[in-house]
């Protein structure tokens, strides 16, 4: 089992060197989201936000720092999908990783939206997955804390393409692990049965079952925008502003929340 704890993992890591997306007609794996992530400046507004609206959020000293990079996160947890508002907290160590990684968009999402960046991130996993087959051109990066051989890929087009989200790639020890109901939360040890209560919401929400992510001036050519675009439930969009929607439960309450100008969120329970 991959216990919660471990599992609040953000895009930010270090060691940055080019992998070439494959050519020719092999075939690729299957990519599917694992988690999703908001740049936020005043985490302490932006989750009271989401609270206001019932949702429970992990405990400030639960959640994940991410040694070495600077920042870390508050997190909201789901049966499918968790939420991450990422922040900076360490000025001095995000400005020497991002230093340290310039091929990666630390700087840039960091200062979304007012620099035109777009303020969301997408982490993706595969369902078998072969780092030589994900479909785009990607920068690994790597922590001591992965292991010796393992990396994140990041696509190389984040830093470039200020209109797409940030795009990175997980290997398998690190997935966010899924559950079918909440009944299925008893397959969380005893001694971790604390965690248990993190994916359960006044508001009764569960799952997030689709993902809408509308920006201006998007290359729809852009090999990682078409690849995301075909993963199900999932699309980015044209749109006249920046902006987030996210449906929990197939919009089954008929709810609507919009978190602007808080966070750029439009929630639909």
């Amino acid at each position: 089992m991959k216990l919660a704890i471990l599992l609040c993992l953000t895009l930010l890591l270090t060691s940055c060197t080019s992998n070439e997306a494959p050519t020719g007609s092999e075939e690729v794996s299957t990519l599917g989201i694992d988690h999703i992530n908001v740049w936020v400046k005043d985490p302490i507004k932006a989750k009271a936000e989401l609270e206001r609206l019932g949702f429970t959020a992990v405990p400030d000293s639960l959640s994940q720092i991410h040694h070495g990079q600077g920042t870390t996160g508050r997190y909201f947890y789901f049966l499918n999908i968790y939420l991450e508002l990422i922040y900076v907290y360490d000025e001095v160590i995000f400005q020497e990783n991002a230093n340290s990684n310039p091929a990666l968009d630390f700087i840039e999402r960091s200062n979304s939206p007012e620099n035109g960046y777009l303020p969301f991130g997408i982490a993706l996993k595969m369902d078998n997955y072969d780092k030589t087959k994900i479909p785009f051109a990607t920068v690994s990066y790597h922590q001591d804390w992965m292991g010796e051989g393992n990396n994140i890929y990041a696509a190389q087009s984040a830093k470039l393409k200020k209109a797409e989200p940030s795009v990175f790639v997980i290997y398998p020890e690190i997935e966010y692990e899924k559950f079918e109901n909440l009944d299925s939360l008893k397959r969380i040890p005893d001694e971790y049965s604390i965690w248990r209560a993190f994916y359960q919401h006044e508001n009764g929400a569960e799952k997030i079952s689709k993902i809408k992510i509308y920006t201006d001036q998007l290359d729809q050519e852009s090999s990682t925008i078409k690849n995301i675009n075909t993963i199900e439930n999932v699309a980015i969009k044209v749109g006249k502003e920046q902006l987030m929607e996210l449906y929990f439960d197939d919009h089954r309450q008929k709810k609507t929340y919009d978190l602007r100008p808080t966070i750029p969120l439009i929630l639909h329970l």
